[in-house]
Formats: structure tokens, sequence, C-alpha cells
């Protein structure tokens, strides 16, 4: 699908300001602009992170009182649950705060619910069946924020319940023990509002350090926790797609060092698994290598295997699991295609692209924990929103991804009168629907929406960093512009635009199936390799024009020694 770009204006006398402030190139300083660093101190925290930026948690609402108790509960022995989600984001902050706790000698254990069966966040049945175990104080990762009536019955049942969570709470509060969530109101600018579930997780595993040492700073061996623990906070903050700038680009920065540092078993099995053990590990690498493997778990079965991985002190049940989740998300991926494949040909078959503004696409035999990747490639391919069902009897498990500009969890509130269940984002929902219901919700939701979605919507948008002619394009900027790194939401890859440029020599498809492309592109006398990954079938249009345009990536060949290469994002026919 055609794409329209969208380049960010320049403001000259802000560049040029940061430019000879800071001693960088007006580009770094037009792509720090670009995204929203626009004073000189800003930015020099922006480039050169440092853990002094993290804000001490005692200044989040409750977190002081939280720990507390939790200090009590490891003294007193009494048993502590930790109940977390069971995507990245929520496995890793379980795994942090079980080795923290572990490490403060409490009786800890863990829980994550089965996806199917349980759904996300607290239910009721757990939480009686954990006071039946004896269960004394019950520690939320990653969910419960909204979980009004499960706190009423934690209460009930004898259980002190500390919620941390980072999504957005509702008007009433669950009455919890202690609700730590950084999106509460609080003093201006008294923590960090854009924590990721796990990000708040080592903000309590902090504070518990410094409960527990009796001042204001942790004990050397309590830091060097802390230190490795950022590798865990990295990978759930990265995989959760939370905007990678402030704390979380501390947290994400220093926690990637930790990553490859890391000696604990379970780490190192997974970065042997994936073949990265020894590497820099990137953003990249979390979120199309490490973070599948975690969640492939969850998804498809029990998300405690992940847990386990990440808590285990043997190398060899490490090795163990890392196979299995190996084995499970090449599973994941296989179901996924199926999936794909068959939701596209129901698309060809049975929808009206002209009129239908939103897919809603239903099927029997579809896995529900894969349905939310389906969702987005779809939404992806057709630029709209797109909600898959999953049917299993008379209940339909419904994952929904959005487009900007269309509040997907706004919309299903307007059909929730059709809905057994639902919760999301703006961007990200998921509900429970009965069978019968759903050409009925499928009519509701288009007729809602039809008013919302305008044509333009639909048409995918590609920002970029604005115009960069290939005469300006070195080596030394390549570099340069690694200190942007790492990228994610909030911060993505440099992406430029270049024009005029003719095909120099004869493009070629690559890959098993043909499906890259690269070519030798030029302009004026500079010209650069460049590939196009899933851009194979372009090569007969190509093969037709004199010029045309491009929106770029440029890097440093992995293959070549310092060898500039392009990484082409779209093509352009000019003429």
């Amino acid at each position: 699908m055609e794409k329209r770009w969208i380049t960010k204006s320049t403001d000259e006398k802000l560049q040029a300001h940061l430019s000879n402030a800071l001693k960088i190139s007006p580009i770094l300083a037009h792509l720090l602009i670009n995204r929203g660093v626009t004073d000189p101190h800003s930015a020099h925290s922006f480039l050169q992170p440092k853990l002094s930026g993290l804000s001490d948690p005692m200044l989040m609402p409750e977190m002081e009182k939280a720990a507390l108790r939790i200090a009590s509960a490891v003294s007193k022995k009494e048993k502590i649950v930790i109940y977390g989600d069971y995507d990245v984001d929520g496995v890793t902050g379980t795994a942090l705060l079980f080795q923290c706790l572990s490490l403060l000698g409490a009786d800890v254990h863990y829980y994550i619910p089965e996806r199917i069966q349980e759904g996300y966040g607290l239910n009721i049945q757990a939480i009686r069946g954990l006071a039946e175990k004896g269960t004394r104080v019950l520690v939320t990762v990653d969910c419960g924020i909204n979980s009004i009536l499960e706190a009423d019955e934690a209460k009930k049942n004898g259980l002190d319940l500390i919620i941390t969570d980072h999504h957005q709470p509702s008007k009433d509060l669950p009455r919890a023990y202690a609700v730590i969530n950084p999106k509460l109101p609080g003093p201006p600018q008294a923590c960090f509002k854009d924590l990721s579930g796990v990000g708040v997780a080592f903000k309590l595993a902090w504070a518990l350090g410094m409960v527990a040492g009796g001042k204001k700073r942790v004990s050397t061996q309590y830091k060097e926790f802390l230190l490795n623990a950022m590798g865990l906070a990295a990978l759930g903050t990265i995989a959760d797609s939370v905007p990678l700038v402030g704390e979380n680009r501390i947290l994400a920065s220093y926690g990637l060092t930790a990553l490859r540092q890391s000696t604990h078993p379970g780490i190192k099995a997974l970065l042997e698994k994936t073949d990265l053990e020894g590497l820099s590990i990137s953003s990249n690498h979390v979120e199309f290598r490490l973070g599948p493997r975690l969640n492939a778990a969850g998804r498809l079965e029990d998300a405690r295997l992940s847990v386990e991985l990440l808590v285990t002190q043997c190398p060899q049940r490490a090795a163990e699991i890392a196979s299995q989740l190996e084995e499970k998300n090449r599973r994941r991926q296989n179901i996924q295609a199926q999936i794909l494949q068959s939701a596209r040909e129901m698309i060809e078959k049975e929808v009206n692209l002209d009129s239908a503004g939103i897919l809603v696409l239903a099927g029997e035999g579809w896995h529900p924990g894969v349905i939310g990747i389906v969702a987005s490639r779809l939404m992806e391919e057709y630029h709209r929103p797109t909600i898959i069902i999953a049917l299993r009897g008379e209940v339909g498990y419904g994952s929904g991804r959005s487009i900007p500009n269309f509040n997907l969890v706004e919309a299903l509130e307007a059909s929730k009168g059709r809905l057994l269940k639902f919760g999301g984002h703006a961007l990200a929902a998921g509900f429970r629907i009965k069978r019968e219901e759903i050409e009925g919700f499928r009519d509701q939701i288009n007729r809602s929406a039809s008013t919302i979605l305008k044509r333009e919507y639909l048409k995918p948008t590609l920002i970029t960093d604005g115009e960069l002619s290939f005469g300006k394009i070195s080596v030394p900027l390549i570099k340069e512009f690694g200190h942007l790194c790492p990228h994610g939401e909030g911060n993505p890859e440099p992406l430029f635009t270049a024009e005029e440029l003719s095909v120099a020599g004869e493009p070629i498809r690559l890959g098993s199936s043909g499906q890259h492309l690269s070519l030798f592109l030029r302009q004026g006398k500079v010209s650069f390799r460049a590939i196009g990954f899933g851009m194979g079938t372009l090569l007969s249009k190509i093969e037709k024009v004199r010029t045309l345009s491009a929106a770029f990536r440029p890097k440093l060949s992995k293959w070549k020694d310092e060898a500039i290469e392009l990484e082409i994002e779209d093509i352009g026919v000019e003429s």
C-alpha cells in the first residue's frame, strides 16, 4: 500500500543552538529536536544517560508504605506471593521481585495466571486459592490497577494486597493495602510517569533495599543486585513498547549492557540459544529475538516457565528451559502463519474494504494467544483497525490493534453491551464475546466508527526526519547517530529521504524466495548499496523508471568494515 511521507519541519535557529552548545553535528541536533529534546541540558542527558537520572523510588505514592509492609513480612517469614502478568513485562517484573525478595531471605513464591482459562490480571478464584495456601502478602506486577472486586476479595480473605502497575488508573482505585502506579496523581515531577510494569517493580526493589539497609542508600551487595536487575528491566521495558525516553532510556541503556555481561544461568542460556552470547545487545535483539521467546510460553501454555528461566540458578535447567522456549516459539510462528493466511483469505473473499473501516474477523480453531500478533500484522498491511476473534465453543476471545486517530478501547466501550469483558489501550485491546453477538458487534463497531474514521486516516503514513543528501552521509556521521541508541517507542531509528535518485547497475532479488531487493542508488556522483527487505516484488517496476526517491536508514555494513549501506523503508517512483 502506497505511503504518504510526512517530514517534520526544522527549527534552524534551535538546531544551530543545540549543535553549537553540545558540539554535535547539525543533523544530530535536528534528530534530537524531532524527538522532543530541545534544550542543551535535556540533550546532554539524552545522549549520555546516567544512573543519577533515576528518581528516588520513595517519591512514588505509597511506595514507602508498601516497602515497609513487605520488609515486615520478610522479617516475620510471612508467605509473600508475586502475582504477575504473562507477557514479557510481567514475567521480567515477577522474576526481578522474586530475586530481590529471595536475596532478602523472604518466604516468596510467584503466580502467573493462565491466559485462556484465567485471563489477564487478578482473578477471584486465584486469590481464594492463594489465601487458602497461607499467603499473607500479595504483590502484583503489571496488573491490578482496575481490579476493584478482586481487591475487596483479597481483603476479605485476609491478604494484604500491594498493587504495582503502570496502566492507566480509573477514577475509582482498588481498596488495596497500597497502590503503586506512576500515573497516579502526585507532586509535579515527583516520578517518571511512563515506566513499564517491570520499571515499577525495579523501583519497588530499590525501595526495599533502602528499607532493608535502614538508610537512604542501599548496601554494596544490594547495589550490585540492582545493577544486574537492570537487564530484566531492559527486557520488559523494551518489549512492552513504552517510550524509551527519560528513566526508561536509562534503564534500557544500562540494562542492555547488563544483559551482555550477565552471569545468570537463565540469561546466559537465552543469549546462547538466540546466538547473542558475547555480542552487544540492541533493542532490536530484545524485540525480535529475546522477547518473542519469553512471550511464547505464555501465549501457548504457561508463562511460569519463562519466570523459572529467569530465576533458576541451575545451568542445566536453564539450558532445558531455553530449548523448550525455542521450540514453543517455533510452534507459535507456525500457528501465527496459519492464522494469518486464513485471515487474509477471509478478507479477500468476505470483506468489502471500501465499506469496512474496521476489520473484524472470527475463526474456529484460532489460538487466542497468537491472535494479537495477527491483528497487528493485518493492521499494518491494511492500515485500519483490526480485530481478530478466536472461537472456542460459544465464546470468542478477541484481540484488536488500531491506527493513530482511532481509540480502540473507546470503540469497545461504545459496544460494551455485546461484550462479556474488555479492556486495553487506545491502540491495543482485548475482550471476550458470545459467539451469537459477533455479527452484531461487527456491524455496531463499524457504524460507530464511520463518523470517526476519515478516509485519509486509512492511508498509511511514514514519518521521516527530513531530507539527507547522499553527499552528507559519512561513516563519522553514522557513528554519531549511535549516541541515540537504544531505539524504541518515542525514539525511532533515524529515517531520511532523498530524491532524484538513479539506479546504478543491475538490481537483484535476494532471499530464499527472492523476497528482498538489492541495488545501488546514486545521487549526483555519490552512490551506496541499498537493501529493501520484503521489496523483491518491486524489481520489475524499478527497472522501468529513470529516477526515484527513497526513505532510508543509513547503516554501517555488518559484513564489510565501515562500508555504508542504506536500509530502504519505502521507495517512490518519480518518473
